[in-house]
């Protein structure tokens, strides 16, 4: 492993010492460091950094997110900026974001000491618009919501220059592949196998015959305007609040060149890990007996 240092992102309410103990331990072995974020300071142990946002990947060789989804994405974020490769740990009950579960730590570093793991790139979107300054990243989905007693979302979807739909809907979800399991799909959208590139757009409880889910070209360009009817919504993205829209902002969505690293242990695939997070089910009449 490449690097000089392993940050590592905790879940905010659970006690991770002697998980990062575990990582300390390894570290050591290799003439590496264990880094964390300063608002963990009260669950370090001894020999464990703690370090601002902005440090914990640099020069890192990995960095591990210990907890659910909402952690791993954490890491990601962090991670993709110094491109560096995230092991996700479960902590969280779903977790369809890690790799291994907790108890299966100690033997997942072993491994990657042996060189028994492998990198998929997963697709990360970025987020622009006329009401915020910054462009800020998003790995499962951003999502338009409307704020509840004020009517629904209207909005029109502009793929390429033309608009494509105009929906007056609950929300809007544009997902990464990756985030196809997540919002969208509670939402009825399509599972999108992970390997793709594109933006997944998906109504939800839309107010009109067209209620289909879109997916798009990583290439294509992707604008959603606040109509004049339209409630004001708030612009989230991997389920953390970005903005307050009104009409009239566009906000305008993409793949970026720079993709996210998972590191992967487990020969199993995707579609087997879909089926069981999601706990998806056999018509009754194939069912085996």
């Amino acid at each position: 492993m490449q690097g000089v240092a392993i940050g590592v992102v905790l879940h905010p309410r659970r006690d991770s010492r002697e998980h990062l103990e575990c990582v300390r331990r390894w570290a050591e072995g290799h003439g590496m460091e264990v880094r964390t974020l300063e608002e963990a300071r009260d669950q370090v142990p001894a020999g464990v950094r703690t370090v601002p946002e902005e440090e914990l990947a640099v020069d890192a060789g990995l960095v591990i997110g210990l907890g659910g989804d909402g952690t791993i994405l954490r890491a990601l974020k962090l991670a993709t900026a110094e491109d560096v490769p995230v092991l996700g740990v479960n902590l969280g009950r779903l977790a369809f974001l890690a790799e291994v579960n907790l108890d299966e730590l100690g033997d997942a570093l072993d491994r990657i000491d042996r060189g028994e793991k492998w990198i998929e790139e997963r697709a990360v979107m970025t987020v622009s618009g006329t009401c915020f300054p910054m462009e800020i990243t998003s790995f499962n989905d951003s999502a338009l919501t409307r704020v509840p007693g004020n009517g629904p979302a209207a909005l029109a979807v502009e793929v390429e220059g033309e608009i494509f739909a105009r929906y007056t809907a609950d929300a809007l979800v544009i997902a990464t592949p990756t985030g196809s399991t997540a919002y969208s799909f509670a939402a009825g959208g399509p599972i999108v196998s992970p390997r793709h590139r594109g933006l997944l757009v998906t109504p939800v409880a839309p107010h009109a015959a067209f209620d289909r889910a879109v997916f798009l070209h990583p290439d294509e360009t992707l604008r959603v305007h606040v109509l004049e009817r339209s409630a004001p919504l708030l612009l989230e993205a991997d389920g953390q609040r970005v903005a307050e829209l009104n009409d009239g902002d566009c906000i305008e969505f993409s793949i970026s060149d720079r993709p996210a690293q998972i590191l992967r242990l487990h020969a199993q695939g995707f579609y087997e890990r879909a089926r069981r997070k999601l706990q998806i089910t056999d018509s009754s009449e194939l069912a085996p007996r």
